[in-house]
This record gives C-alpha cells, sequence and structure tokens, in this order.
C-alpha cells in the first residue's frame, strides 16, 4: 500500500482524517517492514508481529491511549472521517457506530443513543432520509469537533 501512496491518481483532501490514517500507516511501517519482507512468511508468525504494532499504533493515533476505552471513539472518528470524506453513506456511518455501540461506552454514550435513534428514523421514514443524511453529518461533525478539542484526549 505504501507504493502507492506518492501515485499522481491519488486523491487527496488534507483533512484530519486523512492525516491521521497516513500518520498510522507511516508509524507500523518500521514495525511491519520485517513481515513484508520475509519470503518465508507464514500466517502465525505474521500475526505475532503484525499484532502487537496494530493493536497499539492506529488507536494511538487517532484516539490518543490504545486502552481498551479506545475503540469506541476510534470507530465513531473512522465513520466521522469516511462519510466527510464520502467514502461511505450517513446510513453506513451510523449502521456502523451502532453494531460496534454494544461495548456501551461511559463517554459516547450520547453518540451512541443518537445514532440509534437517527437508524431507526432513517429506516421508518424514507421520505426524509435527505434531512436525516444531513442531521447524521452534522451530529458526527459536531461530535468529531468536541472530541477533539476535549482537553483529555
Amino acid at each position: 500500500m505504501l507504493v502507492f501512496l506518492d501515485d499522481p491518481i491519488q486523491r487527496r483532501s488534507t483533512s484530519v482524517w486523512e492525516q491521521a490514517g497516513l500518520e498510522c500507516l507511516a508509524r507500523l511501517r518500521e514495525p511491519l517492514a520485517e513481515v513484508a519482507a520475509d519470503p518465508q512468511r507464514h500466517a502465525a508468525r505474521d500475526e505475532e508481529i503484525a499484532a502487537p504494532a496494530l493493536l497499539r499504533i492506529p488507536p494511538t493515533v487517532l484516539v490518543g491511549r490504545a486502552t481498551p476505552d479506545a475503540y469506541f471513539p476510534m470507530a465513531c472518528l473512522n465513520a466521522a472521517g469516511s462519510l466527510r470524506e464520502e467514502a461511505i453513506t450517513p446510513y453506513q456511518a451510523v449502521t456502523l457506530i451502532r453494531g460496534v455501540g454494544f461495548y456501551e461506552p461511559a463517554q459516547e454514550r450520547d453518540l451512541l443513543t443518537t445514532m440509534r435513534t437517527l437508524r431507526t428514523r432513517y429506516e421508518d421514514r424514507p421520505s426524509d432520509r435527505t434531512s436525516l443524511d444531513n442531521e447524521i453529518r452534522r451530529k458526527l461533525q459536531s461530535w468529531e469537533s468536541a472530541y477533539r478539542n476535549h482537553d483529555s484526549h
């Protein structure tokens, strides 16, 4: 994947989300180089080498911590960033958040409740989907902005 980063056909937005993703790739390069370079690779060894870096680096870059409570906000940031980059639809964003929400996170409980409600409204009121798309975008942008500006992250 790193080979394609400088390809001129790559579309770049220079968003915070994109920059965080590129930072994850840069930090993963060194720890995963051994896996990628080994001609005798096998799944068990790949996992043994890659798992610690994959479990530590993305949550640290995206959320500022690699503790078990980092994965729900990481999924929310993923949904918000992917929606903003138009990689997913608003419905897919609320579905992702709702699907990861079985962890019932304390800090993001309000966002989870809102996303559950918006998904239900989206499914129950097809004629309102355009306005719901905008509402979902606004809610996720507002949450992401507040999350990124909070002192503890």
